[in-house]
């Protein structure tokens, strides 16, 4: 079992409740919520992933290069990108990163998907018993969105879940030399907690880190949810005065002379 796996390295640098930060807050829209976490999760991520792409001091290469991951993989999954003619192909994994990288950026600078001029004129948010009857309703409507927008954001929410994937299984001991191995867990907690609430992650999605997932419901870092089997309902809002978890990247992290073999143990 790979060493991300067991609980003794899946602690975090801060304590709090995690679904703070994913419960939406009351007046806000799901749709606003939703683009605001995408925005944030891309942050959070890029931070994580410029450890493995800076240049190494020593041999002038990033830890992840076409030569140490010829393919992007997590542990027994590889991944394949699709081509402009709808073929899958294999990519080495920092080409596929950064293919992944530069799509969701240009989704998020997408007027079209992410308008960011509508706020004046939006109009006011309906009741929740008003959106239920509207036959017209979908998500993001009432803030602008178009009616594409769920399903960009789960197609992005699973391209940057594959980007964490490849990062555990196949660079955990950069993270663990550099001792950074819980800033990942706890970015990945967080991008975990929200795209679980909001349902925007398959099982077969998850399949590559369900150990690590599992681990954190049985520890009760992640909520169990009704459709699970739990007694937790999805978040609807958050409490207006509480106990906030900041999240971010240590300032300063980079690639030393580190390995890029998957961590295991016996």
């Amino acid at each position: 079992m790979p060493l991300f796996f067991r609980g003794e390295y899946a602690g975090f640098i801060v304590k709090g409740n995690f679904m703070t930060l994913a419960a939406k807050p009351h007046l806000v829209e799901e749709g606003e919520w939703l683009a605001h976490q995408i925005v944030e999760q891309n942050r959070l991520l890029s931070g994580m992933l410029r450890c493995v792409q800076e240049k190494d001091r020593t041999t002038g290469r990033p830890t992840c290069n076409e030569h140490s991951c010829p393919s992007m993989s997590a542990g027994p999954t590889t991944y394949t990108w699709i081509d402009t003619k709808g073929n899958p192909i294999n990519l080495p994994a920092p080409t596929y990163i950064k293919h992944i990288q530069t799509w969701v950026s240009g989704k998020v600078q997408d007027q079209a998907l992410f308008p960011t001029d509508n706020f004046t004129t939006a109009p006011p948010l309906p009741r929740a018993s008003d959106v239920k009857a509207d036959p017209a309703h979908y998500l993001g409507r009432t803030s602008g969105f178009p009616q594409r927008f769920e399903s960009e954001v789960k197609n992005m929410y699973k391209q940057m879940l594959r980007c964490y994937a490849h990062l555990y299984w196949q660079h955990w001991l950069v993270f663990w030399e550099l001792g950074g191995h819980r800033e990942l867990n706890t970015c990945f907690v967080h991008f975990m907690n929200v795209g679980r609430a909001y349902r925007l992650l398959g099982e077969k999605d998850i399949e590559p880190m369900a150990p690590l997932v599992d681990l954190w419901i049985k520890e009760g870092v992640l909520p169990k949810y009704e459709e699970e089997g739990g007694s937790v309902a999805s978040p609807t809002s958050v409490p207006e005065r509480g106990a906030s978890t900041v999240v971010g990247p240590t300032s300063g992290a980079g690639v030393g002379n580190a390995g890029t073999a998957a961590a295991w143990s016996d």
